[in-house]
């Protein structure tokens, strides 16, 4: 499977970026598992924010057409029976890139999201993602080199962020979302000017 994560990499900049006007997309997905060349998205949910705050959401819950295995039923809450009758990703793919378009894709372990919505896109024979992408593990390292921990879920409880639902795709891109903004904030005696 091709791999051409447009990964962001300069963090010193983020907060150029921001203030540059760039729209930004924060992602989740669930899924059947780890592996995006057998395993498929159960849901996946988008927040787009730019500097003056969140913008709208985008959340389905996906049919995967195979049984969701009961370690990710557990983990996410999300059941066969939630996802039978919704539609498939090829029937919600066209919403999905409309609504990402030429955003900024932010996502934590964005190399996970985006090889599973790559995947996906590549079983319709539909090209990959063009859109550049921030991942906000990565970052937090960066942010945070003290951490002996980056997970999303560990880091919004360092830094306080609600979590209201963890591994529901949508909760988990507003937290990320929270925790980039606040990587830049964190790190603004490295960022350069914006001047």
């Amino acid at each position: 499977m091709k791999s051409h994560l447009h990964l962001l990499n300069d963090y010193r900049r983020m907060n150029r970026l921001v203030h540059s006007g760039a729209v930004f997309c924060a992602l989740d997905t669930e899924t059947t598992g780890l592996k995006p060349s057998e395993e498929r998205i159960i849901e996946i949910g988008v927040v787009k924010f730019d500097k003056t705050g969140e913008l709208e959401c985008f959340s389905t819950l996906v049919n995967p057409r195979v049984l969701i295995p009961p370690f990710c039923q557990q983990l996410t809450g999300i059941t066969n029976k939630m996802v039978f009758g919704q539609k498939e990703f090829k029937e919600i793919a066209d919403g999905l890139l409309e609504f990402l378009g030429d955003s900024v894709i932010i996502a934590h372990n964005a190399q996970f999201d985006l090889r599973f919505v790559n995947a996906e896109l590549e079983r319709m024979n539909h090209e990959i993602l063009p859109n550049q992408a921030i991942d906000t593990l990565r970052f937090s390292r960066w942010t945070y080199p003290e951490n002996e921990h980056w997970t999303l879920q560990f880091l919004a409880k360092q830094l306080e962020i609600e979590v209201k639902s963890a591994h529901r795709a949508e909760d988990d891109a507003r937290v990320c979302m929270e925790l980039f903004l606040r990587c830049i904030k964190d790190s603004m005696d490295r960022q350069k000017s914006i001047v």
